[in-house]
């Protein structure tokens, strides 16, 4: 994967958000989704940006899920067990496993598109921003917030560059 691009997904991921609010996200989720039932809310139904399951969670540096990340690292995230989940959530809080993680993730869903074979040099402009928006969506990458996603992407790509040097 190129390294502008990984930068680039970098650039649109941190957004000025500390990492505490990924640790707080996870800690309200995991209430919520609790098996002693008591909270009258699931995960899916908190507000704002909380809602979504623990799993669904991102961490580090490049904010990939919890469940993207135990697909890269070889779990299966529908059986993860505790310890499980808390090596991935550890590993996507380290800066440099959260960056080889979110690099293999996005060579995977290069590897699902229709530029697979095109070698990552040679990825027009419109591929890059694609893969953006299918970094950011996942199966919903044709959504308008995922394809605002890619847009932004390709606007501070430059940004993004001149922060590798």
């Amino acid at each position: 994967m190129p390294a502008d691009v990984v930068a680039g997904i970098a650039w649109q991921e941190i957004g000025g958000q500390p990492g505490i609010l990924d640790d707080f996200t996870d800690t309200i989720r995991e209430q919520a989704d609790a098996p002693w039932g008591l909270s009258p809310v699931s995960p899916e139904n908190l507000p704002w940006r909380l809602g979504g399951t623990p799993d669904e969670t991102s961490f580090g540096p490049i904010a990939i899920q919890v469940r993207r990340g135990a697909e890269v690292l070889g779990y299966d995230p529908q059986n993860m067990t505790e310890q499980q989940r808390a090596v991935v959530e550890e590993s996507l809080q380290d800066p440099g496993q959260n960056i080889f993680i979110a690099a293999e993730y996005l060579a995977q869903l290069k590897a699902e598109s229709e530029f697979a074979d095109v070698p990552p040099e040679k990825m027009t402009p419109e591929q890059r921003q694609e893969l953006a928006a299918r970094y950011n969506g996942g199966p919903y990458w044709r959504g308008d917030d995922a394809q605002a996603y890619g847009r932004a992407f390709t606007s501070n790509l430059d940004d993004a560059k001149g922060a590798l040097q």
